[in-house]
């Protein structure tokens, strides 16, 4: 073990890998156009030393020493002039390959960057660059699989603006698009890196949580609660809280449900607040559309 600038300990083995790592990442960041006529240049020098075994194995076996001086002495052109001809016949070659091979290489990165920046829109709200709501589906669904593999936690928040058709109404459209667009900021400001971030509907949110329990849901969820409050959009958020334990089964929809009746109490104890329990039994018809969807 050595112990490296910051003070940890790295095992030798490790480092070993990790340098093994750097090199292969540097050779593979050469330009084809260099790499290719180099190893043109090591396939060209092997012509005149493979000439030259050959002739060594073909020859007497009692004069081998006397004929290698010799044989250096009399063909020395032959071979130099092979050794010139190969290497730069194989590196032009091996030029106009790596030219081609690279060219080929960058346009496949321009496609592969193009392939994850279209994905990415595809996946995220254009306002306010969160989640979409069918993003929001297909990853609820993949978390809990592994919660109730793993048997950890899954916390679910379901947020919304207090009062937005009011401040739509008051202030237009475009101030109720930037209400939307900072609240989101503020959301994502204040919940874990880990917790992935989405708008589900106009001015609705949805935050899934991956490993935290109730007491940690709840207490994110104040924390943006708080920030939004303190902000001055001249709005609030209320939010509704649901917990998976991870020791019995539940589908994407019915956690959601869940989390809409909490969020239903928190409207009906006043808005601007959280709740993760509801007492609340009659389900608005849009939801009961939404849940049997």
């Amino acid at each position: 073990m050595v112990a490296d600038p910051g003070g940890a300990a790295v095992s030798t083995p490790r480092r070993r890998l990790r340098d093994h790592e750097d090199i292969g990442a540097t050779l593979l960041s050469i330009p084809h156009y260099y790499l290719y006529p180099a190893a043109g240049f090591v396939l060209g020098l092997t012509s005149p030393l493979g000439a030259f075994i050959m002739r060594y194995w073909l020859a007497d076996p009692v004069l081998k020493n006397v004929w290698v001086l010799h044989e250096l002495d009399y063909n020395f052109l032959f071979y130099a002039y092979m050794g010139i001809g190969t290497v730069t016949a194989f590196m032009g070659f091996g030029y106009v390959i790596g030219l081609r091979s690279e060219r080929q290489r960058v346009n496949n990165r321009i496609l592969s960057a193009r392939i994850d920046e279209l994905h990415l829109k595809s996946v995220t709200d254009g306002l306010t660059g969160t989640f979409t709501h069918g993003y929001l589906h297909e990853v609820l669904e993949l978390e809990i699989q592994r919660t109730v593999t793993q048997k950890t936690p899954l916390s679910l928040m379901i947020i919304d603006i207090d009062d937005f058709k009011r401040i739509n109404d008051s202030h237009g459209h475009l101030f109720g698009d930037r209400v939307i667009k900072e609240t989101a900021e503020t959301i994502s400001a204040n919940v874990r890196s880990d917790d992935i971030v989405g708008r589900y509907g106009g001015d609705e949110f949805v935050v899934i949580m991956p490993g935290a329990d109730a007491a940690t849901a709840l207490h994110i969820a104040g924390r943006a609660r708080s920030g939004i409050a303190k902000n001055g959009y001249l709005a609030t958020i209320s939010v509704g809280v649901a917990t998976l334990d991870g020791t019995g089964k539940e589908t994407p929809t019915g956690l959601l449900h869940r989390a809409d009746m909490n969020l239903y109490q928190a409207k009906y104890d006043g808005k601007n607040c959280v709740r993760d329990r509801s007492s609340l039994r009659d389900v608005p018809h849009r939801r009961q559309a939404d849940v049997k969807t």
